[in-house]
This record gives C-alpha cells, sequence and structure tokens, in this order.
C-alpha cells in the first residue's frame, strides 16, 4: 500500500470502515494533555490496540485553533515537506512517540496520531484508518494551585440548603481535577459540580466546584476538604471546619 498517496477506492473503502470503530475492534490511546516551557521538550505517545501494517503505518497530524489538521510525519518516522526538524516520530507495531525538540510558541496544537490496520473477518480482509483522541501541547511549568473553601451563607442556610464552594487559583497544566471530601470520606453521593478551568493572562488556570447538601446534614459535619490533583504531582488539599464558619 501506499501511505502517501491513497487511491480513491482506498479512501472510500477507509470511509466506511472507520465509522464502525465502535465496534472497538481498533483502539488508538493518547494523553488528552502534555505541557513543556518553550525551548524544551516533550513526548507523545501513542499506543494501539493492534499492531499496524508493516509495523510502520502511523501517522501523526498537528491541528492548531482554527485550522484544520495537516499531517506532519507519516510511516512512523518519516517527516513531511515543511515539517521542521525538531519533530521527531519513533515506534513500531503498536507502540510510537513523536517528539517536539527545543519546542517553539507555533508547535501549540493539538496532535493526533492515525494507524493503519488490517482487520480480518470470516469473508474479506478490511483496511482501518483509526484517530486518536488528540493530545494538547501547553506551555509552561507545572504549578501546583492555591485552594480556597468558602462555607454556607446564613440566608442559604435559613432555606435549608448549603453550598460549598472550592477556588482553585493559578494551577498548570489545565487538567487538575477538583474532589471534596466529607469528615474524610469521599462526597460521592453528594452534589458536585465544577466549572471549566479559565486561563488567565499569566498563563495560569483557575477552576471552582461547589458541594451541595442539606442544611440538616452540613450542621452534622465536622469538616469539608477539597482536594485537587494531577498527574504525577502530589496532591494540594484545604480544609474548612464547620465551626469556623459564623453561621452553621
Amino acid at each position: 500500500h501506499d501511505q502517501r498517496n491513497p487511491s480513491p477506492f482506498w479512501l472510500l473503502y477507509v470511509f466506511v470502515c472507520v465509522s464502525s470503530e465502535s465496534r472497538g475492534q481498533v483502539t488508538v490511546t493518547q494523553p488528552g494533555i502534555v505541557s513543556s516551557a518553550l525551548g524544551g521538550s516533550v513526548t507523545i505517545r501513542c499506543k494501539t490496540s493492534q499492531n499496524v501494517i508493516s509495523g510502520n503505518f502511523l501517522a501523526w497530524y498537528q491541528q492548531r485553533d482554527g485550522e484544520s489538521p495537516k499531517r506532519i510525519i507519516y510511516a512512523a518516522s518519516t517527516r513531511e515537506s515543511g515539517t521542521p526538524g525538531r519533530f521527531t516520530g519513533s515506534g513500531s507495531n503498536s507502540d510510537f512517540t513523536l517528539t517536539i525538540s527545543g519546542v517553539q510558541a507555533e508547535d501549540a496544537a493539538v496532535y493526533y496520531c492515525q494507524s493503519q490496520h488490517h482487520i480480518n473477518s470470516q469473508y474479506f480482509v478490511s483496511l482501518w484508518w483509526t484517530f486518536g483522541g488528540g493530545t494538547r501541547l501547553e506551555f509552561g511549568s507545572d504549578v501546583r494551585p492555591t485552594l480556597t473553601v468558602l462555607g454556607p451563607s446564613s440566608q442559604e442556610l435559613q432555606q435549608g440548603k448549603a453550598t460549598l464552594m472550592c477556588l482553585a487559583n493559578k494551577g498548570f497544566p489545565s487538567d487538575w481535577s477538583l474532589a471534596w471530601k466529607v469528615d474524610g470520606s469521599s462526597s460521592s453521593s453528594l452534589e458536585e459540580s465544577r466549572s471549566p478551568g479559565v486561563l488567565g493572562k499569566d498563563g495560569r488556570y483557575s477552576w471552582s466546584s461547589t458541594l451541595r447538601l442539606p442544611a440538616d446534614q452540613w450542621r452534622k459535619v465536622g469538616s469539608v476538604t477539597c482536594e485537587a490533583t494531577q498527574g504525577s504531582q502530589s496532591p494540594v488539599t484545604e480544609t474548612l471546619r464547620r465551626d469556623q464558619c459564623s453561621q452553621s
């Protein structure tokens, strides 16, 4: 097969095959976010559930905000014309990487890996092209957010409700997760909601999460804790004791 210039027949056939991806015959896995400082180096890993054709039928696409995706590497390691030398693809069979050395501001984008597979069925062999979910490259060094926990207002308690808010400010990257604990235990049975991350002018993100519970339950609580977690970084926690609130 010619990976660079597939015939119209193959393009049509590929579309039919990819539309059946929900059957779960081929999966492509890559991280949702990676981060790097300008001038640094970053590696994106792509794993496929089956070996690709010839061990190297794997391509990488770059999609900048507001632009269409463009292929930057094919056959696992071959750069397209115009792809800068700082982009390096490697790997074989089911495990591949894209490395950017000396990251530039223009490299901010989402990167997709695309694999090609032969799928055998009882009656024929089909060709599948499958994309990963994409990996967004963000710029900056890891920063732990600062947490603030706010208790319910007296007016709200009089209405039989209690809403607590956790504010997480100036963290990086954008995929920090917020979770609540009530008296040291998970609050999964309670109503929680979280706002999307907001990017500040300083390149850091802020989030908020709310926890809602009945006022009578709040009056039995000793403390609530908001916990922020991200990848391999150590968690950040902030605890509010109910007796710290002016109205309990």
